[in-house]
């Protein structure tokens, strides 16, 4: 199998000849369009990863002043018209015309309400969710309205997917009520466009660090996606517990993304890779990564690429 045979094998839930891998980090958010797809480039070819994830390191801000609630009937966001989307599709069309497309390509997206928090911060964005949810809710379906726009405009230059940052699930931040107002029907939104547009979403489950990375996979079951990825270490839930809750789907993960994959010996990195795979009792389904992007100094592109070699050799 080539990698886009092996992916879309897990995708459909067959079993690969290799397990692949799929680990990505974040860029500087002040390269140029050049600068971007050459550091994602060098990452894929030191890597050997199995997938393309083109990051979202250029930030959309929205143009509205808010300070009081009423202020978020003005919030609107730009739809392909935005010279930020602009860029992210130069990224990508740059990484699939320098790759011949030989990978399946993601490209990262954040959700409505998080697109909001980008501009405004959280400690607003949270006082404001908690005065006056309907206001917020309102901008945000309009936020994710245009949205839309954005994940058919990826797949239609030719990226397969989205990988679609769900977050604000963490235990305390919103009752469950709250996010199925507030987070989910923006997030349904785009992944339900980007599948409209012929798209297979992965879908990342993100906690913050003022709730220390922690999160509810149990909310997104419902969410349309074609492969899981959450954070095993943070919220207690393993690989083959988090297969089952979501209905023995495609699941990608299991490695701490803050562990031996940043400053670990080699020998320390084979181990928790193999631990990860024997934890999901079966290459049906499964690809190795981590529970986030990788975070921390000296990032290695070396030490990722012992993880995954680690993968293609495992055999089951």
């Amino acid at each position: 199998m080539n990698k886009i045979e092996r992916v879309r094998a897990v995708l459909e839930g067959r079993k690969p000849d290799k397990i692949p891998a799929g680990f990505w980090y974040h860029y500087d958010e002040n390269f140029t369009v050049k600068e971007m797809t050459e550091a994602h480039l060098k990452t894929y070819r030191e890597t050997n990863v199995d997938v393309y994830k083109i990051m979202q390191d250029y930030i959309q801000k929205i143009d509205a002043v808010v300070k009081v609630p009423s202020d978020w009937k003005d919030v609107r966001f730009p739809g392909k018209s935005s010279p930020v989307f602009q860029s992210l599709l130069d990224v990508a069309k740059g990484i699939l015309d320098a790759t011949g497309h030989d990978a399946i390509a993601f490209q990262t997206m954040f959700g409505p309400l998080k697109t909001a928090v980008q501009t405004y911060g959280y400690d607003l964005v949270m006082e404001h969710c908690k005065q006056a949810p309907q206001l917020v809710a309102d901008a945000v379906m309009r936020i994710a309205e245009a949205q839309t726009e954005w994940a058919a405009g990826f797949i239609e230059a030719g990226v397969d997917g989205l990988f679609y940052s769900g977050q604000f699930s963490e235990p305390g931040r919103f009752t469950k009520e709250e996010f199925d107002i507030l987070v989910k029907p923006g997030d349904l939104m785009v992944l339900e466009a980007a599948e409209k547009a012929g798209g297979t979403n992965l879908l990342h489950i993100c906690g913050e660090p003022d709730y220390s990375y922690k999160s509810t996979p149990a909310w997104y079951v419902e969410y349309p996606f074609a492969i899981v990825n959450w954070s095993v270490k943070d919220t207690g839930i393993g690989l083959k517990e988090g297969k089952a809750l979501f209905g023995g789907k495609p699941v990608l993960g299991g490695m701490d993304n803050r562990g031996y994959i940043l400053d670990g010996e080699d020998s320390q990195i084979v181990a928790a890779a193999r631990a990860s795979i024997e934890s999901v009792g079966t290459m049906e389904g499964y690809m190795l990564g981590a529970d986030c992007t990788i975070q921390g100094n000296c990032i290695s592109n070396q030490k990722i690429a012992v993880a995954v070699e680690t993968a293609h050799e495992y055999i089951k």
